[in-house]
């Protein structure tokens, strides 16, 4: 969205019910986590979002946390693999 004009630039889906942003400003990357446990991470370049990764993370997964210094993300989960409570940690490659 153009804050300047109110002007829709564009759009992605990102799963159902979108509810947490997270933005790592030093990589220039957006997160956001949706009720649906569904993760979209969009690259901001040149004032454009591009997707540059989708997941399911868990069913009830829907909150982001990122560290600019070292772009790591961190996503709490209701269930992990062994069942309970978890938290997940990702570290881009770039």
């Amino acid at each position: 969205m153009d804050l300047t004009t109110h002007r829709t630039l564009g759009s992605e889906a990102v799963g159902s019910d979108p509810d947490v942003l997270a933005y790592d400003s030093a990589a220039h990357r957006l997160y956001v986590a949706a009720e649906s446990g569904r993760l979209t991470v969009l690259d901001n370049r040149g004032h454009r979002l591009t997707v540059s990764g989708r997941a399911h993370l868990a069913d009830g997964a829907h909150v982001v946390a990122v560290d600019s210094k070292t772009h790591r993300s961190y996503y709490p989960v209701p269930r992990g693999s062994d069942g309970h409570p978890a938290l997940l940690t990702y570290q881009p490659r770039n």
